[in-house]
């Protein structure tokens, strides 16, 4: 359990986040380049007060984000590399979903008074939005991708169905131990577009599909040997998720796979950490979607025909979770 001393530091971290926060919308890390900028040239360049920008680039230097030589403010190998926009391993996504966070979670009071705005979740889907957000997916599936791979490839994958996929990143990855394997994905326009940025030039392009569609419409095909549900059981209700696994479990050949990967939660609904909080993340962010426990999940694969469930830790608080469906 946390000692007082222990919430009280975690609140102080809030400063920092802040701190952070005003250095990306300020887009610091590009500005400093590989170069370095004196605060008053950097003040010009953001369009800040000297005064303002001298006690933010201190900031950031007494907290090892940036290094200060005399008058000089410069990137690390990390700031450069990966915040800078000139960096060779730019987290273009991930530095965009961080920006929108700042205002997001100052909605978290209003959302546990007043409940989920589902306003704010009608009309169709933003294609910048999308893209960015696709770019965010890539970048968090390093972690993960590798091991899902060698979960996946302990037998044939076959003919994968990836719902959802974003930009691929799984599929691909299970495309590289499987040989033989081809892959179907499917989602909107704008994150196919990214995934096939993130294929072309490479082998395993011609060895995918892209399909345009919602995953409630689209035709998921007949006698699939695997299908890939990540990250999107915490999108929607128990009955909008039964709807889905009935849709998978047509489109899958008897005996083939069902691969969900998510945060999940064990009984008690506080471990592991990560997916507690996620829990509130969902609450904000989606219109009907939230954290499942391994328990709800192995109901609704039971309720929809699906057997044989295995579970595999990942990282993170996450896991893979693999079902068999029944003949």
């Amino acid at each position: 359990m946390k000692k007082i001393r222990d919430i009280l530091d975690t609140l102080d971290r809030l400063e920092e986040a802040h701190i952070l926060l005003a250095a990306l919308e300020l887009d610091i890390f590009t500005r400093l380049g590989d170069k370095g900028l004196t605060a008053s040239a950097a003040a010009k360049k953001a369009g800040a007060t000297r005064e303002g920008m001298t006690a933010l680039l201190d900031a950031l230097a007494a907290m090892g984000v940036i290094r200060k030589r005399g008058e000089l403010y410069r990137n690390t190998a990390d700031t450069y590399r990966y915040l800078s926009k000139s960096g060779p391993g730019y987290l273009r996504g991930t530095v965009f979903l961080k920006k929108g966070n700042r205002g997001e979670w100052e909605n978290l009071l209003q959302t546990l008074q007043k409940g989920r705005d589902k306003a704010a979740f009608e009309g169709g889907d933003d294609p910048a939005f999308r893209e960015d957000f696709t770019y965010a997916m890539h970048e968090r599936s390093e972690p993960f991708a590798k091991r899902i791979a060698e979960i996946a490839a302990r037998r044939p994958i076959g003919d994968l169905l990836d719902l959802g996929g974003g930009p691929g990143s799984y599929s691909a990855a299970m495309l590289k131990r499987d040989a033989k394997a081809r892959a179907t994905l499917i989602d909107r326009a704008a994150a196919l577009s990214v995934a096939q940025k993130l294929l072309e030039g490479t082998a395993l392009l011609p060895r995918f599909r892209f399909s345009e569609g919602d995953l409630f419409d689209a035709d998921y095909g007949k006698n699939r040997d695997t299908v890939l549900f990540s990250n999107i059981l915490h999108i929607y209700n128990p009955s909008e998720n039964r709807r889905l696994f009935r849709r998978i479990h047509r489109a899958l050949a008897p005996g083939g796979r069902f691969l969900l990967v998510d945060l999940f939660l064990k009984d008690n609904r506080i471990e592991p950490y990560d997916a507690a909080l996620f829990s509130l993340t969902m609450l904000m962010y989606t219109r009907t979607g939230r954290t499942y426990t391994f328990r709800e999940t192995r109901q609704l694969l039971d309720e929809t025909g699906f057997g044989s469930v295995r579970v595999f830790p990942l990282e993170d608080g996450a896991s893979l979770m693999e079902a068999v469906r029944k003949k």
